[in-house]
């Protein structure tokens, strides 16, 4: 079984190899060719009788030096790094890989758990995105004829000689494939040609950018999966800073469809279902919005947008735009960890960084609202005027257009209404939180003179709320000496 490694294994194993004669720089190359030379020669079934001298591995070796370099050491040194490379995560020291959200991780760990319980043909697309957690994919479904898609040709030459009993192909190459497979996991890219792919008890689960689902090159996919009528779920989540769609097939034609928000708690997927319809209401219904459905399973939401109390179509991000990435000056300047956000402001003990220049990162201003999730609860507090900070993970800033200002939009996103659309982004007890959804929250128009309200009202009360907190940590700070009988505290 290929171990799942910490930090100080793969410090560890570095090392070793090393003393083995294998610097940092070729670990994955030797990987590939243990990998490879040991699929290769225990085909032969001498040598799964009898096994493999050492002098025939190191000269087996010497042959695939044209494609992976010559390794620089005596035969008896070699067979121990031969050993080392078969005993580690083989990804664990791939190179030019992109560092991916854990949640991808426990999405991929939820597919392959399904992907184990159906048949025997399986497939995984778009493996570039979740590269780190192939060998756990591998490792889970060992037993099964497994075959990976990637975009990447240097990634196919790679993944074949560390995965020799996977089939390996280009995505560009899908439509031709004529393989009928059990399961289908895709991430990202077309997949009405795939659908096709799947046997009759087949299932497949599909994973896109949300803005993806919706745009017109998808239209012949939404189409097709129409057609189709397998789609048993259709739920909103939030990889790293993006919102994805997760669909989920199944092998019969569907008499229902759920929709909710999917999450990842303790490293696992799960789920809250909003809604679930008749699968001829979705159908007749064309819609794809996935904030319909889950707003229709909240009756409260459903009577106010039913009522045309408020209107979709006047969101959030009609006063508002996310803060983007940016290039720094360079220089020191304070994180704003999620944790740092109060309701009531941002916590005193911001830590400097030290950041280069033309480094990217989110740049919070005096009059940015700054919002995160945190301790399981979302906060949220407009940044103070004539202060930066450097947005750490999970915390996201929302920028004025014009008339609105973010005292206004604190104070309707923490009221009831706000909270309501708030609550439909909650899968158990976690928040699938994502820039994009929050700004299609709708919310209600306002003159100037209501918004000067509303801002004042919500400047007093947050300070008024600051005030509380400090008076609080003082009465407990000095509460030890007036229990002690300190005449003055």
């Amino acid at each position: 079984m290929i171990p799942v490694m910490t930090a100080e294994d793969i410090h560890d194993a570095t090392e070793t190899f090393a003393r083995y004669g294998v610097p940092a720089d070729r670990i994955f190359s030797e990987i590939m060719r243990a990998r490879y030379l040991d699929y290769v020669l225990f085909q032969n079934p001498e040598n799964q009788q009898y096994g493999v001298s050492i002098e025939d591995l190191y000269e087996n070796m010497k042959k695939t030096s044209d494609t992976l370099g010559l390794y620089e050491g005596d035969a008896d040194t070699y067979v121990r790094a031969y050993t080392l490379a078969l005993r580690v995560d083989p990804m664990a020291f791939a190179p030019d890989m992109e560092k991916v959200e854990d949640h991808v991780g426990a999405l991929v760990e939820e597919a392959t758990s399904r992907a184990k319980k159906g048949g025997t043909t399986v497939l995984f697309t778009g493996v570039e995105n979740y590269l780190p957690f192939v060998s756990r994919i591998f490792d889970t479904l060992s037993a099964k004829r497994l075959a990976f898609a990637v975009k990447d040709r240097v990634w196919k030459k790679r993944l074949q000689l560390v995965f020799p009993r996977c089939r390996l192909m280009m995505e560009e190459d899908l439509p031709e494939d004529t393989v009928s497979y059990d399961y289908i996991f895709q991430f990202g890219g077309s997949s009405h040609f795939l659908s096709k792919r799947l046997k009759e008890t087949g299932a497949m689960d599909v994973v896109l950018p949300y803005e993806t689902l919706l745009s017109p090159e998808m239209e012949g996919d939404r189409n097709s999966w129409i057609r189709e009528g397998k789609l048993a779920s259709y739920e909103d989540m939030a990889l790293g800073n993006g919102e994805f769609a997760f669909l989920r097939f199944g092998s019969e034609p569907a008499k229902t469809v759920s929709f909710g928000t999917a999450s990842f708690q303790n490293g696992q997927y799960e789920s809250a279902r909003a809604l679930e319809l008749p699968w001829d209401s979705f159908r007749d219904a064309e819609e794809w919005n996935i904030d319909v459905y889950i707003y229709n399973g909240s009756p409260a939401l459903q009577t106010m947008l039913g009522g045309h109390i408020l209107d979709m179509d006047y969101s959030i991000d009609t006063g508002f735009a996310a803060v983007g990435k940016t290039e720094l000056e360079g220089g020191t300047i304070p994180i704003l960890s999620a944790a740092n956000i109060r309701d009531y402001g941002i916590f005193s003990d911001t830590e400097p960084v030290l950041t280069e220049r033309g480094q990217k990162g989110i740049l919070l201003q005096g009059g940015d609202l700054a919002i995160a999730v945190s301790g399981g609860e979302i906060h949220m507090i407009p940044v103070p005027e004539g202060e930066k900070f450097l947005a750490g993970q999970g915390v996201y800033g929302f920028r004025s257009r014009g008339k609105y200002t973010p005292w206004y939009l604190k104070l309707y996103l923490d009221g009831p209404v706000g909270r309501l659309f708030l609550d439909t982004m909650k899968a158990g007890r976690n928040y699938a939180f994502t820039p994009s959804r929050l700004l299609r929250i709708p919310m209600p128009p306002a003159g100037d003179e209501i918004i000067r309200k509303a801002d004042r009202l919500c400047r007093d009360t947050v300070r008024q709320l600051a005030e509380a907190q400090e008076n609080w940590r003082l009465a407990k700070r000095n509460s030890v000496g007036l229990m002690m009988g300190h005449r003055e505290v």
